[in-house]
């Protein structure tokens, strides 16, 4: 298997795609889809993104209650704690883009023949990013007394003892991405094993990284227009953030062993499927790269749009809006 401190990603985007000429073959926009958002890897914008294309067209999420961001699961009752609707004529729902834990069985009993889809992120830069973000780590690293203050947490994990106990240790978001998508694991033969099965069972990981591409492929995956995969930056923290250093990376490669091998597995796969594209990549990477600079530019002059004020609508204010959208025309009968 391959050695876990070797996280490839690719350098460009000048891949050599062998199918590259447009085949015109005609597409039926996706209706059913289960985002599984994950933590600090841009999944805000995209579940943006996701939530506008479901008020366009009218579409049903299933949500918590009051419109949290969280949906919770019940280990109990193999459930989620999702918003019920009260009424003979509800007519199901029809996609997910909360955090939420990835339980195949579970999201099955509440949307059928539902596309998956979720993003995932270097877990150097994702594990630096969730220590900056996060309050909660702040009270084991007194910050005005490290010059590092990222290393210094880093080292204290290690200190640990449990660094490799177990592939999957989640102590202090180590392994956030395999924990929220199933594939713990106490030995690294059965984590390659559940990697693979995960593989197998979703129909697109993104990643943060190449975030137009990625979007590039969401849209040929679901058939979207250009205008639906527009985006505006959430919760991007713009403070310059220390390098990972190799001393940092050899941490991580430790505490992090689960997530650096389902990051590898799946950066793989995603030039795999650039390479494989049903079109000509490039071109539409670049046609949506002036679509986008184009409307962005248009918000900027008429930022009271209905269009432009949901680009710029965060999470919880749109997951609100699409939470009272949903009481009012649901049920209304």
């Amino acid at each position: 298997m391959q050695n876990s401190s070797t996280t490839k990603e690719q350098p460009s985007v000048n891949v050599t795609n062998q199918h590259s000429r447009k085949t015109g073959k005609p597409c039926k926009p996706v209706r059913k889809f289960i985002y599984i958002k994950t933590m600090k890897t841009g999944s805000s914008t995209l579940a943006c993104i996701l939530f506008r294309y479901g008020l366009k067209n009218r579409l049903i999420a299933a949500l918590q209650q009051q419109g949290a961001a969280i949906i919770g699961y019940s280990v109990s009752s193999h459930s989620y704690n999702i918003l019920q609707y009260d009424c003979k004529s509800f007519p199901g729902y029809d996609f997910i883009a909360n955090h939420i834990l990835y339980r195949r069985a579970a999201m099955e009993n509440i949307i059928k023949d539902a596309k998956y889809i979720t993003i995932m992120r270097s877990p150097y830069t994702r594990l630096r990013s969730k220590f900056f973000y996060s309050n909660d780590f702040k009270h084991h690293i007194d910050t005005s007394l490290e010059p590092n203050p990222f290393l210094a947490f880093l080292k204290l994990l290690e200190r640990s003892g449990n660094t490799e106990r177990e592939c999957c240790c989640v102590a202090h978001g180590a392994n956030d991405l395999s924990s929220r998508l199933g594939v713990c694991a106490t030995n690294r033969e059965d984590l390659a094993d559940n990697i693979r099965q995960l593989d197998k069972e979703l129909d697109l990981v993104l990643l943060t990284e190449y975030y137009d591409e990625s979007l590039i492929l969401l849209k040929k995956l679901m058939c979207l227009e250009f205008e639906d995969i527009v985006y505006y930056p959430q919760k991007v923290n713009k403070d310059p953030l220390p390098p990972i250093t190799g001393k940092m990376k050899s941490i991580i490669d430790k505490i992090s062993i689960a997530d650096i091998h389902l990051y590898n597995h799946f950066n793989k796969t995603f030039w795999e499927k650039v390479k494989n594209y049903d079109g000509d990549f490039e071109a539409d990477l670049a046609e949506f790269r002036n679509i986008k600079k184009r409307i962005t530019e248009k918000c900027e002059n008429e930022p009271l749009s209905d269009y432009c004020n949901l680009l710029y609508m965060d999470t919880l204010p749109i997951t609100k809006l699409v939470y009272n959208r949903q009481l009012k025309f649901l049920c209304t009968n």
